[in-house]
């Protein structure tokens, strides 16, 4: 399985940042390649159904979320990206001085891509959040 982490420390308080990132039906009020996202009920899963900039769409499920350790798991369904078996967490950590750090890990295989192109592809949605996070946060 490839890894990719990336990380982001911002200048407000962890629990403002969690408030912002917490829901899980609102990733397109935060994340620029969300043009909408959605929440379902399928059976017991709670389900993201994202509308992506350029067209596409993307449908996660919910696999865990912790408001107490500011951390939410989720996993792909069905989706555009050149990834399967993916497997995802963001978490909040707060730091010193009313400051945070975000946390964004995927694991995954590449499919219908090599390693290094699956592995950019999830990089780079994580760094754009992670960037639209630090505008509006703020960086530390």
């Amino acid at each position: 399985m490839l890894n990719v982490h990336e990380s982001a420390v911002l200048s407000t308080g962890a629990a403002e940042v969690w408030a912002a990132i917490s829901e899980f039906g609102n990733l397109a009020e935060w994340h620029p390649a969300a043009v909408t996202s959605t929440i379902e009920t399928r059976g017991d899963d709670t389900v993201r159904v994202i509308n992506i900039s350029g067209g596409g769409v993307l449908t996660e499920k919910l696999e865990a979320h912790d408001d107490a350790a500011m951390s939410q798991s989720y996993s792909i369904i069905d989706g555009p990206l050149p990834v399967a078996d993916y497997h995802s967490t963001i978490k909040v950590t707060a730091g010193n001085d009313g400051k945070c750090t975000v946390d964004w890990t995927g694991k995954f295989n590449a499919d219908g891509a090599d390693d290094e192109t699956a592995s950019k592809v999830i990089s780079g949605i994580y760094t754009a959040g992670l960037s639209a996070l630090t505008k509006r946060f703020g960086q530390a």
